[in-house]
């Protein structure tokens, strides 16, 4: 187990305006410079109009702001200038405004001389520690010399010690570190952990390719520069149970960098990070670590990570080496030659030799260069139920060790000290440290600083002094593939780059098995050409006419986006440039003096160029204000027609098209027509927007849709609400000739058939195109992916069954055919006359099965169940599984990879629950139990009317103590549903899934150490469902206590369902308990360090679950040795619910079990359950009675029956007795049984059993059918006849590859003779 404990910066901020005042003045000053301003004039403006007096500030200027200062220009070209003023507030990481971190040190380490002066003014008055001026005075100091304050010296000490203390960590060695000589960006960044920023990736589906150390893949770019940290100062702690995760860790983040590693290892995938960095110092030696892996273990770990400088690497910046590119070439050479088996094998391998060698990625970044210091506190060989202390006895060395550090006490790596050897100075500050047994070895790890530093401060003034210390500390995940840099940079360099790219990528692919693209080469190199020579015209442009400006760019980058498919060239060429940024934002400013019509147009045309492409530009400071002006409306614009009804929308149309009409005539300026058109195309959006609105709220997804395709076909974008181009006569006469055409007839042919309606709506869809032009294909295509999208849950059979046969080629001709057929009523003319006899069978069927009650088959289970249980169908349907029920749900439609998949990320609605859980479990994350999705919504609604109600009444607090929380008069409980039960999720999935997805997700909760679910009541009938063929692939292993004759203890691993094990089954009688069964149980199995089973005091858990009464739960207690609680394997049964409401179920446990626990009241006068457990008590069955409102029983160990009191107990003491009770009862009784023996009994008792169905029984079939196969043959016979190449000429293949590297059998021959003869003897073989 391993525990991160995030710590706050180290680094607080706090005001200290005398020293600050001036450094700001200055910076602000520079900015001015920077870009032509006059400061003379310029900064009295800044500071006194608008109150700045720093840099950052001006990235908080509003439009308003700007244009204050626009109106106060001399010269037309300063408001440029004034705009390029807030761009380069936005880069906060610019290297011009950034001090060097050797001056950064300097002016520190003077800060903190300049302090400490004043403190010891302080002491020469006789001032005291405790007085305001000299805590404030401390507390800039502790700012200064970044010491958290929990490390700051304790208010006892007096203030001479604290500066001698201060004093000490100023030290003239640590002032001769920092005089160093400090590298330049270029040669740093080539020798920072030996180069491995430029070092490539080798991403394969193996970690350790992840980690090898590869050479250089790229060179440092020509303009390439150091930004200032990006991140700051921090501390983080981090606690493991086992050697193996505290190396795991220490490797990873070595490897691949502090955040990565510290979010649970790096996530999906691993960077390697330089496996020789001799800049990390560990003093406990190989042998001991490896000891000590096998004894108890616990590290607490404290890391202090301080970055000093960040860099990234820009596309276009990425060149490859030399080596690289010299190797690149010779394929390219090889690639020419021509094109026989053995060329290309000789491809694939100089390929796979150039991955092995460079890697097959690069890493752009973000870098971040500094150091790590680390703190480590070990202790071993300790007993596991001492674990809690010695966490605390760790921590408590480790703070008093770190406490040392920065006290300025040396520091020296020890091995195995106790606490009594460690710092005898600060050690005897703490009592409880006189105590502690346990030996504590205290270490610390350092990656980059200096090596001689003995202190933390000297460390980190070496490291800030001297950049030749730093090393790579965290790494990017932004990976480009080497083909992509071919095509980006080096076109120049290759006769055919997209041949060598595309042999790069299909060999790639081949070698890993991991799918990789590549742009379409000719179009790629095409489109950057034209992108270039397009932003050379858009660096001369001003904004004179936006709309066209803006169109022709939209124009340009659709163009680009048909040529390579994608719209890479646009974000990565165009919208970087800043000749074309510095446009927009122009363009932005011209046209928010423009009219409200011709505004709403312009914010269109911008969206279309920018969203959401704009999100992947780093470095377009400005799209932030652009996006918020898009997107933030004013309040004219926020005008809202309510349109409810068809026949208003066509006034409205009519009304603007006889409006259009009368400024044609009467207008003769273009310009005011035009105005006119923007005005109308906004008059028309909205009434088009309000009416969508209506239809999707009222739920009336057909003419939602027939709307929306007849205005698509006119230009309307659904996601921006607004029409592409202006409205003009023909665009307006089509909509309105179009939707009183298409409305009239869809809702004619719905009252006569379904399907003759729904073929009308997708034929109209598909078809609807203003102007003469027909849709394209293209647009086919995603106009039907938007109508399944949204007419999957009503469309007709008849429909789906025509849109079925359109096929990968999209055959439109036949589909708009076949639909108009529909349209006419002619569904039979759809179906070719071999395929009539088998659909009107598949109806009969259908039909049959629905007449049909479902009887001892699951099989006859009727596919469209309708679902009775109201609950359950409303619980489905929040889930979004009601169609999936009952087993429709397979393995398929969750083994999928989405965003989801790989990073941690919670449901945004409940229909997303299955998803997540099923997505977690095949992850094997345990915590797929514990995600809840509430309604803030509500949550807040219901605070703020609970706050207003108190704020207007007088409420008496003692008064509500004794009101009824639960009262029917409280109104805000009606508001709420109650979230879902996480077992009703599992149990949904559960009942929608199929027999083989059941069996994989119920083997994947077994790996999890989840109870399974064993006897399932099915929700709508009163059938009970036996899962054993659900159950089949759980195996477990195990150690008996007991020692076989031959005094060696007994290992098995089997399949659980055929072990015979003693049952003990656990069942409630009665309500209203105070203890928990479950948790009980969790006591016995785990020491609550796992609930196997849950129970109501699991986080997320409510009374308000569904399926989990009568389910009764099954898992196995499998002993780890001779010291276990039980010596051989147990089953654990669990009855949910009150056992007297499911007496079948009781009655098949106390069949099958070895020993019966109830949980039960005594003082509970129902007959029923007196019947229950009197019967219980006279069966021959051994008993134990937990009486929940009884304390502890006398003792009672002689006989079969016992009873245990619960009250008032001690949960140990508790669960000792249990455990006693039940390995004696257990010693009395030999009856042991497995799930296969069990399954006669359910049979009895008139279950389904799961595997008795025919598909189950059919792969049960040909499974033992190929394991007979298997049997008559040996195992070596048969791997030499179905895979002879892994058998002889493999180990000839191998041995001869072995020589190759180790070339001991050459003889006279020369070493290229014998590397040539052995090369051919591999291609013989």
């Amino acid at each position: 187990m391993c525990v991160l404990h995030t710590g706050m910066d180290t680094t607080e901020h706090t005001s200290d305006e005398p020293l600050l005042k001036g450094k700001r003045r200055q910076d602000l000053q520079e900015m001015l410079r920077q870009v032509g301003l006059d400061i003379e004039y310029w900064l009295p403006k800044l500071q006194q109009g608008l109150g700045l007096t720093c840099p950052q500030v001006i990235e908080y200027l509003t439009e308003k702001d700007l244009q204050k200062l626009k109106s106060q220009v001399q010269h037309p070209w300063e408001k440029r200038a004034l705009e390029k003023l807030v761009a380069l507030s936005h880069s906060n990481s610019l290297p011009e405004f950034q001090e060097s971190p050797v001056g950064m040190i300097i002016k520190k380490q003077k800060q903190v001389e300049h302090l400490l002066q004043e403190l010891g003014n302080f002491l020469l008055e006789g001032r005291q520690r405790q007085e305001e001026a000299v805590r404030k005075k401390e507390a800039e100091l502790r700012q200064a010399m970044e010491i958290p304050e929990e490390y700051w010296p304790v208010p006892e000490k007096p203030l001479r010690e604290v500066m001698e203390i201060m004093q000490r960590q100023l030290s003239p060695k640590e002032k001769t570190l920092s005089h160093r000589q400090n590298l330049l960006d270029r040669d740093l960044i080539r020798w920072a952990s030996g180069g491995l920023a430029l070092q490539g990736v080798y991403q394969t589906c193996n970690q350790m390719d992840l980690i090898q150390k590869r050479e250089e893949l790229i060179s440092v770019p020509s303009d390439f520069s150091l930004f200032g940290p990006q991140q700051s100062t921090r501390m983080e702690t981090k606690q493991f149970t086992s050697f193996q995760e505290e190396s795991m860790f220490t490797q990873t983040i070595e490897k691949m960098g502090f955040s990565v590693s510290a979010s649970a290892y790096g996530g999906g995938w691993g960077i390697p990070i330089e496996t020789g960095m001799n800049k990390i110092k560990h003093s406990e030696s190989k042998e001991t670590q490896q000891a000590s892996s096998e004894c108890t273990y616990f590290c607490s770990t404290k890391f202090c990570y301080v970055p000093l400088a960040s860099c990234y690497f820009h596309m276009n910046e990425l060149q490859l080496s030399k080596p690289a590119l010299q190797e690149l070439k010779y394929m390219e050479v090889v690639l020419d030659q021509r094109a026989d088996t053995d060329n290309v094998s000789l491809l694939k391998q100089r390929t796979e030799i150039f991955f092995h060698r460079f890697g097959s990625h690069v890493n752009q970044g973000p870098m971040h260069l500094g150091g790590i210091y680390g703190w480590k506190a070990i202790s071993e060989g300790f007993q596991s139920d001492q674990l809690a202390d010695v966490k605390q006895q760790a921590a408590e060395v480790l703070d008093i060790y770190i406490r040392g550090s920065y006290s300025g006490y040396p520091i020296k790596v020890a091995g195995d000290i106790s606490v009594s050897d460690s710092h005898c100075k600060t050690v005897s500050q703490s009592q409880i440290l006189q105590n502690l047994q346990t030996k504590i070895q205290l270490s610390v790890a350092q990656i980059g600083g200096p090596t001689e530093a003995d202190s933390l401060v000297q460390w980190k003034a070496g490291l800030s002094s001297s950049n030749q210390t730093w090393c790579v500390i965290d790494r990017g995940l932004q990976l480009v593939p080497v083909w992509d840099i071919i095509l980006s940079s080096h076109r120049s360099d290759f006769k055919d780059p997209l041949k060598i790219a595309n042999c790069l990528k299909d060999n790639y692919t081949a070698l890993t098995g991991l799918s990789a693209q590549i742009q379409e080469g000719s179009g790629l190199l095409s489109a950057v050409k034209e992108a270039r020579v397009f932003l050379e015209e858009v660096k001369s442009w001003e904004v004179t006419d936006p709309e066209v400006q803006l169109q022709k760019l939209i124009a340009f980058m659709q163009t680009l986006s048909q040529k390579i498919n994608d719209y890479d060239t646009w974000i990565n060429q165009c919208l970087t440039d800043w000749d074309l940024q510095n446009f927009l934002v122009n363009t932005v400013n011209f046209s928010k003096n423009s009219s409200r019509h011709k505004i709403t147009f312009i914010k269109s045309q911008l969206r279309t160029l920018l969203d959401p492409h704009v999100y992947k530009v780093t470095n377009f400071p400005q799209a932030r204000s652009i996006m918020q002006w898009i997107y933030c409306k004013s309040e004219s614009e926020q005008e809202q027609l309510n349109i409810s009804q068809f026949s208003q929308f066509i006034e409205i149309l009519k009304e603007t098209q006889n409006e259009l009409f009368e400024v044609n005539v009467k207008c003769e300026n273009q310009e005011t027509e035009k105005e006119a058109q923007r005005k109308f195309t906004y008059k028309v959006s909205l009434a088009l927007s309000s009416f969508l609105n209506h239809l999707q709220a009222t739920e009336q997804t057909d003419t939602y849709l027939l709307i929306l395709s007849i205005a698509a076909g006119a230009g309307y974008q659904v996601v921006s609400n607004i029409f592409w181009y202006l409205l003009g006569h023909d665009e307006l006469n089509f909509l309105l000739d179009e939707m009183q055409t298409a409305f009239n007839k869809y809702q004619e042919l719905k009252n006569i058939s379904t399907y003759r309606a729904h073929a009308f709506l997708v034929l109209t869809g598909l078809t609807a195109k203003a102007g003469v032009v027909a849709v394209s294909p293209e647009e086919k295509i995603q106009r039907m992916e938007f109508m399944r999208k949204h007419m999957g849950q009503f469309i007709s059979k008849e429909v789906v069954h025509v849109l079925s046969k359109l096929g990968a080629d999209h055959d439109w001709e036949n589909l708009e055919r076949d639909l108009r057929l529909l349209i006419d009523g002619d569904y039979g003319a759809t179906i070719s006359s071999l395929k009539m006899d088998e659909v009107k069978r598949q109806l009969q069927n259908l039909l049959h099965e629905k007449k049909q009650p479902c009887e001892s088959d699951i099989n006859a289970i009727n596919t469209s169940e309708i679902i009775e249980n109201r609950a359950f169908l409303d619980l489905l349907q929040r889930l979004g599984l009601e169609h999936y029920y009952p087993k429709r749900l397979s393995r398929a439609d969750f083994h999928l990879i989405y965003k989801a998949s790989v990073c941690n990320t919670q449901p945004k609605s409940e229909q997303e629950f299955p998803f997540y859980f099923l997505q977690k479990l095949l992850m094997l994350d345990y915590g797929l139990r514990y995600q809840v999705f509430k309604d803030d919504e509500n949550i807040e609604h219901q605070v703020s009317l609970s706050a207003s109600k108190q704020e207007n009444e007088a409420i008496d607090p003692y008064e509500d103590f004794f009101e009824d929380g639960d009262s029917l008069t409280n109104p805000l409980r009606t508001e709420s549903r109650p979230h879902i039960h996480p077992m009703d999720i599992q149990m949904a999935i559960f009942h929608c899934a199929d027999d083989f997805a059941r069996q994989y997700i119920l083997t994947k909760l077994s790996i999890c150490q989840f109870a399974l679910p064993l006897l399932v009541p099915n929700p709508c009938t009163s059938q009970i469902e036996f899962s054993l063929w659900s159950l089949r692939q759980i195996r477990r292993s195990w150690q008996e206590g007991k020692k076989s004759p031959q005094g060696k203890n007994s290992h098995k691993n089997l399949h659980m369902c055929r072990v015979s094990t003693p049952i003990v089954s656990f069942i409630r009688v009665g309500s209203g308990l105070s203890a928990s069964k479950s948790q009980i149980m969790n006591c016995l199995l785990s020491e609550h360090k796992h609930d196997v089973f849950f129970h109501r005091h699991c986080r997320e858990s409510s009374k308000n679950c569904l399926l989990m009464g009568g389910v009764v739960e099954i898992c196995w207690f499998c002993p780890g040795g001779e010291e276990d609680r039980f010596d051989n394997c147990v089953t654990f049964m669990n009855l949910h619910g009150d056992a007297k409401e499911h007496k079948r179920q009781l009655t098949f446990l106390q069949d099958v079990s070895s020993l019966i626990v109830v949980l039960m009241s005594a003082s509970d006068e129902t007959k029923e359950n007196k019947k229950i457990v009197c019967d219980l008590w006279q069966s021959s069955r051994p008993l134990i009675c937990l009486l929940d409102d009884k304390e502890k029983s006398k003792a009672n160990n002689g006989g079969k029956r016992v009873k245990i009191g619960l009250r008032n107990r001690n949960e140990a003491e508790l669960t000792e007795e249990l455990i006693t009770t039940i390995r004696r009862l257990l010693q009395l009784c030999d009856t042991a049984l497995s799930m296969e023996h069990c399954s006669p009994i359910a049979r009895q008792q008139g279950f389904l059993i799961d595997e008795d169905q025919k598909n189950c029984k059919e792969a049960k079939q040909k499974a033992e059918t190929i394991m007979d196969l298997l049997k008559e043959t040996e195992l070596s016979q048969m791997k030499e006849n179905f895979l002879p190449l892994q058998g002889q000429l493999w180990h000839l293949w191998c041995k001869k590859d072995k020589e190759l590297y180790h070339l001991r059998e050459k003889g006279n021959r020369s070493i290229e003779q014998h590397k040539s003869d052995v090369e051919t003897d591999k291609q013989i073989i």
